[in-house]
Formats: structure tokens, C-alpha cells, sequence
């Protein structure tokens, strides 16, 4: 819940539901330019970088496999055939109409131990600091709607190992048992 106690209440105009207060963003002008520091860890890591991207396409597979039972519920991640990503994050959309929120999914996992984040690429306008910006927009945008409101994402670095990962589809599977036996 946070260090406030409150992390899934916050109410936001524009926003249908309580939103996770980590991922407000009510200012802008974040100043986002990687340090020297940054930099020179950046450059010692290059030659752990196969390692690296072995493990994320790992991790990424094994999570697409152990959720793809869900997909009445869940909507995962599709890439191009051409393409060989190596994924930063393992990304989840609840479907609309799934017999549960985002919410009640993430504070299930999180209150097992299994971090999540939700993803920022969704309808930006929808946040409190860009709610005053002078824009355009083309339509209603329902699917960055849809992200904004479904999607969130769970790690696939290179850390995790077997069990872990195990254990991030066993709390899953904990919590869509109840309605595919309903």
C-alpha cells in the first residue's frame, strides 16, 4: 500500500477508477537526462549484455507460457514475427469485461510479494499534469484509454530465476482459479 497507506485510492478527474498514486504524474518537466555516473555503469554492464538479454527472452517466455491459459481474461503482449525483442517488462492488459479490475489483480500480486508497475505509454492527457496543456486529439483514443485504465506490467530482468518466476504464475494462477471455476 505504500508508505502513505492510500496507493490504490487516489481519485483523479478523468480517471474512472482510483489510480496508483506512483504513477501520477501532476507536473511535468521531469528532468529525465542520464548522469556521467549513469553513463560509465551503462558501458561496464556492455559485456554482460548477451547474458542479459538470454535471461529476459527467458523470463518473457516462460510468463507468456504460464498466463497464455488466461488469455479469457488477460490480454499478453504480441511482437512482430520479424522482430527478436528483448522485453524490458512482461506487459498484462485485463480484458474488458474480465470478471475483475486491474486493481483487484495487482493488489492480489503485490500483496504476495510479486512487484508491479503500471505502464506510462497510455493516454497522457488523462494526467493531472498535462490535463492544462493546449493538444489535439483525433477521436477518443478508446486503446490508450485501455492501457490507462487495464494494463500494468510485471519484471522479466535478469535476476529472476526458475523458482521465482514459478512463483509469480503460481500467485496468478491463485487468483484467476476462482473464476475459471465459477
Amino acid at each position: 500500500e505504500g508508505a502513505c497507506g492510500r496507493r490504490f485510492e487516489w481519485q483523479v478527474p478523468g480517471l474512472e477508477e482510483p489510480y496508483d498514486h506512483r504513477y501520477l504524474f501532476v507536473e511535468i518537466g521531469y528532468n529525465l537526462k542520464m548522469t556521467d555516473v549513469q553513463a560509465a555503469i551503462g558501458l561496464a554492464q556492455l559485456d554482460k549484455l548477451p547474458d542479459f538479454v538470454a535471461a529476459r527472452k527467458h523470463n518473457f517466455a516462460r510468463l507468456y507460457e504460464g498466463l497464455k491459459p488466461y488469455e479469457e481474461f488477460l490480454i499478453l503482449p504480441t511482437w512482430s514475427e520479424r522482430a527478436d525483442p528483448s522485453w524490458f517488462a512482461f506487459p498484462i492488459t485485463v480484458r474488458p469485461g474480465a470478471p475483475f479490475t486491474r486493481r483487484d489483480l495487482i493488489t492480489w500480486l503485490e500483496e504476495r510479494n510479486v512487484e508491479t508497475r503500471l505502464l506510462f505509454a497510455s493516454n497522457i492527457i488523462r494526467q493531472p499534469g498535462y490535463r492544462h496543456i493546449e493538444h489535439r486529439t483525433v477521436g477518443n483514443l478508446p486503446n490508450s484509454d485501455l492501457v490507462l485504465r487495464s494494463t500494468f506490467f510485471v519484471g522479466v530482468y535478469p535476476g529472476l530465476d526458475n523458482a521465482r518466476i514459478a512463483y509469480m504464475l503460481e500467485t496468478f494462477a491463485d487468483f484467476v482459479r476462482p473464476f475459471v471455476d465459477s
